[in-house]
């Protein structure tokens, strides 16, 4: 196949060679080539490029201002070609060379450490931001990052790769000494609801469930983050529609709040998300490693304290 720059690496290198030695019965002699060869790779180098390289009007056969031009420009070329292919031998392509990964803020306190370890020994270098879920979308769909693992499936999007790792219901967090009526509406009459700002992907959740199930709380305080939401629950501020991880994350014991069932269910999904053909069965490891952490550090606590969680807190197949 021809190249489409007008010369070769082997071209290249000929020229180079014919401009080092100044000769080319020497440049010929170094390339195992006929010097009739090398001759003809120097004409048809010029002819591609429309300039001439070398003065043949001179003996020994000098070079243009073009062609010293065009020299070192050709060295630039064969060292990088050379460091490419030094790089190319000595790597370990067992182990992906820089892998990125976004994690939702609630997953972060569950599976924080031993994911990562997980990653470090699958990658040569890594790094973990964590934040909120719209966010990380547009990162990797914009591949600012290589995998995600948040409560946004991209669902409209194609050619991505999705793992489930964990379904839970959503729950409303009352303040410890909360004593009234334990239905969603008649909480909500009581107690002033705590929000989750607009802008996160929780907060259009809740909202929209609150929506169809036309419950209008009164609600003074919104806040973008779960820890901040369930210490105010705790504070006796109000109450808030969250998710188990979300309190797991805030540290549900030493917050004091209790857990009450949420009328006409809400659940949400947290999927690993990556897109196809890019990282090998690198997500697939993860995503399983996940689902043990989550399985042993998260769901077993939890339901030890709140039994009927278990129902409907499920780790993905």
């Amino acid at each position: 196949m021809s190249s489409s720059f007008g010369f070769e690496l082997k071209t290249l290198t000929a020229f180079v060679l014919v401009v080092e030695t100044g000769n080319l019965t020497e440049a010929a002699k170094r390339l195992a080539l006929s010097q009739s060869s090398v001759s003809q790779i120097l004409a048809q180098l010029e002819e591609s490029l429309g300039i001439e390289l070398m003065d043949r009007s001179v003996r020994p056969m000098g070079v243009t201002t073009a062609g010293r031009f065009f020299y070192d420009r050709a060295q630039s070329i064969l060292a990088a070609a050379e460091m490419t292919s030094l790089e190319m031998r000595r790597a370990d392509f067992k182990l992906l060379r820089h892998v990125k990964v976004a994690l939702v803020d609630s997953i972060v306190t569950a599976v924080g450490k031993p994911l990562i370890d997980v990653i470090k020994n699958r990658t040569q270098n890594w790094s973990v931001v964590s934040g909120q879920s719209h966010l990380h979308s547009h990162m990797l769909l914009s591949k600012q990052v290589d995998i995600t693992i948040s409560d946004d499936p991209l669902d409209d999007y194609s050619g991505l790769l999705r793992h489930e790792i964990l379904s839970e219901p959503f729950v409303l967090a009352v303040p410890n000494d909360y004593q009234g009526p334990r239905d969603t509406a008649s909480v909500l009459q009581q107690l002033n609801l705590i929000r989750y700002s607009s802008g996160t992907l929780i907060g259009q959740q809740i909202e929209k469930y609150l929506r169809r199930n036309q419950l209008d709380p009164v609600s003074h305080l919104q806040l973008d983050n779960s820890f901040a939401v369930v210490s105010a629950v705790a504070s006796g501020i109000g109450c808030t529609i969250t998710t188990p991880l979300c309190l797991f994350q805030s540290g549900i014991r030493q917050h004091q709040v209790q857990l009450i069932p949420l009328d006409n269910k809400l659940g949400r999904q947290i999927s690993l998300i990556s897109r196809e053909h890019e990282l090998g069965d690198l997500p697939g490891a993860i995503a399983r490693d996940c689902k043990r952490i989550l399985s042993e550090s998260y769901v077993d606590v939890l339901t030890a304290d709140f039994p009927w969680l278990a129902e409907d807190i499920k780790v993905g197949e």
